[in-house]
């Protein structure tokens, strides 16, 4: 691995991290994940495992990855941005079933600091999550959404396209 690591990481065997991709202080990385090169995670960024970050990410301090989320390329997600994978909360019922749903972030979207991310949903191309927005369903490709549900209020200019 070619990056630089920071103090008191975890980092388990089987994680693959892409070259030139800093790692913060005080990560917790889970098996079976994968970061592409070229990505920033910042301190205290804690990632559940079976997830997939692509190149020149930036995981901002306090990101939290739930088990099985995608994050493809050029993504930005701030500060304290949380996912949830699991919509019926089933832990501990076995009545229940659980059904991984993580959600998933395309190309190039930027997600604001303390935005939640909830089960099943996907963050669409070059789209914008306003910071604090609770994100309850799709969010299409360039829409800018806010709010808790996060709705649609406008849509990323030609300019700010990656």
């Amino acid at each position: 691995m070619n990056g630089i690591y920071g103090r008191h990481c975890c980092i388990d065997e089987g994680v693959e991290i892409g070259e030139d991709t800093r790692i913060g202080n005080f990560v917790f990385i889970r098996g079976n994940t994968v970061i592409g090169r070229g990505c920033s995670v910042g301190s205290y960024v804690d990632i559940e495992g079976d997830v997939r970050v692509g190149s020149f990410v930036s995981l901002q301090s306090g990101c939290y990855l739930t088990r099985g989320v995608v994050i493809e390329d050029h993504v930005f997600c701030g500060p304290r941005m949380v996912t949830l994978n699991d919509k019926r909360m089933c832990y501990r019922r076995p009545s229940m079933i659980f059904e991984r749903r993580a959600p998933r972030i395309l190309r190039a979207a930027r997600i604001g600091g303390g935005a939640v991310l909830c089960p099943g949903i996907t963050v669409g191309e070059n789209a914008v999550v306003g910071a604090g927005s609770v994100v309850t369903r799709a969010v299409p490709d360039r829409a800018v959404v806010i709010g808790n549900p996060a709705l649609v209020t406008g849509t990323v200019s030609e300019s700010e396209i990656i």
